[in-house]
């Protein structure tokens, strides 16, 4: 006979929440505190203060960029700003907010100017007669949309910048819509629309991916 399951305590979730919220205060309140002995001239607080986050900035920024090089790239441009312009954190945020910002701004900077980029050769192809788009890429994406979540992630990546971040902070690194607006330095209302404007592209690309690949399926 199995034994019965241990029946919850009440109480027990609300606990189990304010212990995971102490110990991740805990963790901020030590960033902070690295922060400010590098801002106060400790050379060695930089070396643990990057060894704490390098990993976090790299989970951020792949999940914005897409791309493991892009990522590796804008932990390091983050880093160094760090190393170089810690004056600029005021304080009148925790430090790692701080630095979840000036990461995820790197990042969608580099984003929008990959956009540009693709434009560009997309304009150069248009202009270049007797040519035609190369097929591989389209053959790629088209066995990629056959598994739901690879659908899910190049929605994502679509998405313009700004409503990629919000939707990465959210929904991928757990921030509330609060220390996004904080993050983002913009209003609670603007992140609450922006996110509301990425669901909304989100169910149309996915839906658009689904008769899609219903399509091709009947050809």
């Amino acid at each position: 006979m199995n034994p019965d399951p241990m029946p919850d305590v009440p109480g027990s979730k609300a606990r189990a929440r304010r212990v995971a919220a102490d110990v991740a205060q805990q963790a901020e309140d030590e960033l902070s505190a690295l922060a400010r002995a590098f801002r106060e001239g400790e050379e060695a607080a930089f070396d643990r203060l990057q060894a704490q986050v390098r990993e976090r900035l790299y989970r951020l920024a792949y999940r914005l960029t897409g791309n493991t090089e892009d990522a590796l790239d804008v932990v390091q441009d983050a880093l160094v700003k760090v190393y170089r312009g810690v004056e600029a954190w005021n304080e009148r945020s925790a430090f790692y907010s701080w630095l979840y910002r000036v990461t995820a701004n790197l990042a969608i900077d580099r984003l929008r100017r990959r956009a540009k980029v693709r434009e560009v050769r997309r304009q150069l192809r248009q202009h270049q007669p007797g040519t035609s788009p190369d097929p591989v890429p389209e053959l790629v994406e088209r066995r990629q949309i056959e598994h739901d979540l690879r659908r899910l992630r190049e929605a994502v990546e679509s998405l313009p910048a700004a409503q990629r971040a919000i939707v990465v902070l959210r929904h991928y690194e757990g921030l509330s819509l609060r220390e996004i607006a904080e993050v983002r330095g913009c209003a609670l209302g603007t992140v609450k629309s922006t996110l509301h404007q990425a669901f909304h592209n989100l169910r149309r690309a996915m839906e658009g991916a689904v008769r899609e690949a219903r399509e091709h399926g009947r050809a």
